[in-house]
């Protein structure tokens, strides 16, 4: 698991003012909560005072109120109001929570666990067809699983795996990958393939009466851990499937999916439409979640790759690039540290900003870098 990267915490309709929302990601747990404005927060749910979880607390006043001692926390992650000490009394420096920046996009509330500035936080992948309510049609849906998140993007990746697994996306009989090409840049890559199909079955027989080749991109962004599947079924008629995968822990994965689609537009074809999306979910579950290990290698030597893998090959260099600058969690040091002995946060902006000075708790530890970091070249999510 990495930090100083995007990642998508929940549905932006599930974080309301009535209530803080209690999220875990990376193995931490996380309080999200609306200020008086309707603006989305993120801070970390350890209370300094006495532990106490700030996520099962409530909003009061626009900041979120601890349940143990009803201190009152801002969006910032600063204490404004410690109820036992009379109103003159000055706030002690310490009495503060890391908070992490917050973008919603997409109708999901994206959350930067890290500590970057934002000048070098990498931007949030491309998903035009979202807000292109005149000529696609969406729906949306999640899917847990237990496997690491990292195996699941490649899964996504992975179009030679269609005919075996997918039989209404491929022909066993008719296997080959031909020769493509992986277009890649800093912080995602694509590559395009055509393969061909079964015969059509359904309302799907209105689109392809015949076995005609179809072609399909699959790519990869790093922020939020997404996939995006591109399919054109016909010259015209374009789907896509687009996910991010969070990582409850090194073994538990929420899906948060949206499919669009530029045929059929009208609510009638939703109920098909999830099915199918939901077919391929559990079809990919029954493989994946029995992969051995479980988490994916950062050596590409330790499984055997072939030319039809490049694509799932960038995704390991791209992730490998970020352990090597330092980024990824110790999770055996981790796991030992917070088994009921410490709690630990990620760094957030304002502790680098103030050079870890006037924070109670500590950071995670992280797996030493191997090579410096990379000048940044991403522009920041906002």
């Amino acid at each position: 698991m990495i930090i100083n990267q995007w990642y998508v915490a929940a549905e932006s309709a599930e974080v309301t003012r009535a209530a803080p929302r209690k999220v875990r990601i990376c193995g931490l747990d996380f309080a999200l909560f609306r200020d008086a404005e309707g603006r989305a927060h993120c801070v970390s749910d350890v209370c300094v005072h006495r532990g106490a979880s700030l996520g099962e607390g409530r909003v009061e006043k626009g900041c979120l109120e601890c349940p143990y001692h009803g201190w009152l926390f801002d969006g910032a992650g600063n204490v404004r109001r410690i109820p036992s000490l009379p109103a003159e009394t000055p706030i002690p420096k310490r009495a503060r929570v890391d908070s992490y920046p917050v973008v919603e996009r997409y109708g999901w509330v994206w959350v930067f666990l890290g500590d970057l500035p934002e000048a070098e936080r990498p931007p949030l992948p491309d998903f035009p067809e979202y807000d292109d309510h005149a000529n696609w049609r969406t729906i949306r849906g999640d899917w847990h699983w237990k496997a690491n998140y990292a195996r699941i993007v490649e899964n996504g990746l992975d179009f030679s795996h269609a005919p075996f697994v997918h039989p209404s996306f491929g022909d066993r009989n008719r296997a080959e990958i031909h020769d493509f090409e992986v277009e890649q840049d800093e912080w995602s890559a694509r590559a395009k393939v055509t393969y061909i199909p079964p015969l059509p079955k359904g309302i799907w027989k209105l689109m392809r009466k015949e076995r005609t080749p179809v072609q399909a991109q699959p790519g990869f962004h790093l922020s939020g851990a997404t996939m995006r599947l591109d399919v054109w079924l016909t010259s015209s008629w374009h789907m896509v499937i687009f996910d991010v995968n969070t990582p409850v822990d090194e073994t538990t994965t929420v899906t948060r999916w949206i499919m669009a689609r530029n045929f059929f537009r009208s609510p009638l074809f939703d109920g098909d439409s999830r099915r199918r999306v939901l077919r391929i979910f559990q079809q990919d579950t029954v493989i994946v979640e029995k992969i051995c290990p479980e988490i994916v290698p950062t050596d590409l030597r330790e499984e055997l790759s072939v030319k039809s893998d490049g694509l799932m090959n960038a995704f390991r260099q791209r992730r490998r690039a970020l352990i090597e600058r330092g980024w990824a969690i110790d999770v055996d040091t981790l796991k030992h540290h917070i088994d009921g002995k410490r709690a630990l946060v990620i760094p957030s902006p304002a502790r680098r900003e103030s050079q870890g000075r006037n924070f109670v708790l500590k950071t995670v530890p992280l797996i030493p870098a191997k090579a410096p970091a990379a000048a940044p070249l991403a522009t920041a999510a906002e």
